[in-house]
């Protein structure tokens, strides 16, 4: 898994389960009927934490939501059909993409209506004084790790499959498969070697073979005709 993968999924995890736990606390610290104080025509009620988490619990839901799918394109409604995943994980990416998000939705009106009767005010007693049931905030936290993990799982589906796909190229070449060169540049030997030339066009071809034909001819052969013919007899003439 890639660094940017892992730091994803522990951002969205973080923010999903931060969320869970908010609610989880905002469930046991929430208004009970004890708590509201009733007067005769007014209901009273007190400041209590359970307001900040529920509110704080759905912005981080909110947060994780928009990263996951942002991540994903758009739930793989922006993202081409490409990519490296077949069709039928793409579906069933898009399917936990919406499921995540009807889950966040839900969760969402729960924080945000536990929140809102916990918040302190002054209200009329008209018709009664009204307060969260139990299982509000605790519904919306099982929704938010539902939901984060849905959103998580759709990410993987989505996007992770490329990822690895990509990675996974240059390993082709370990695996036995014969690299490919789109360059259009020859890179093996010629089937039929050009007359003259060595069997191997990497080296050079030997040098001609040494013969007397490379020495200049021996001088010609000394002899007496090469020197100047010699002088004709003087004839002595002798007075009578």
């Amino acid at each position: 898994m890639e660094t940017g993968a892992i730091v994803l999924v522990a951002v969205v995890g973080f923010f999903g389960l931060g969320s869970a736990v908010l609610g989880f606390i905002a469930e046991g610290t929430k208004l009970t009927r004890d708590d509201i104080e009733l007067s005769t025509t007014q209901c009273v009620y007190p400041a209590n934490p359970a307001l900040a988490l529920g509110l704080v619990a759905a912005l981080l839901l909110l947060v994780a939501q928009i990263i996951v799918s942002a991540a994903t394109g758009c739930c793989g409604c922006c993202k081409p059909r490409g990519g490296g995943f077949s069709g039928s994980k793409r579906t069933i990416g898009v399917v936990f993409s919406v499921l995540s998000w009807v889950a966040a939705a839900i969760a969402e009106l729960y924080f945000v209506q536990g929140a809102a009767w916990n918040a302190p005010a002054t209200r009329e007693a008209a018709e009664g004084c009204y307060y969260v049931k139990d299982g509000v905030f605790r519904r919306a936290a099982v929704l938010s790790i539902v939901a984060t993990v849905l959103g998580i799982k759709s990410y993987f589906m989505l996007r992770a499959p490329a990822v690895v796909a990509m990675a996974a190229g240059p390993s082709s070449a370990a695996a036995g498969e014969p690299p490919k060169h789109d360059d259009g540049i020859a890179m093996g030997q010629p089937v039929y070697p050009v007359y003259g030339q060595a069997p191997y066009g990497h080296y050079p071809p030997p040098p001609p073979a040494q013969g007397y034909g490379h020495f200049p001819p021996p001088p010609a052969p000394q002899g007496y005709g090469h020197f100047p013919p010699a002088a004709p007899a003087q004839q002595h003439t002798q007075a009578v």
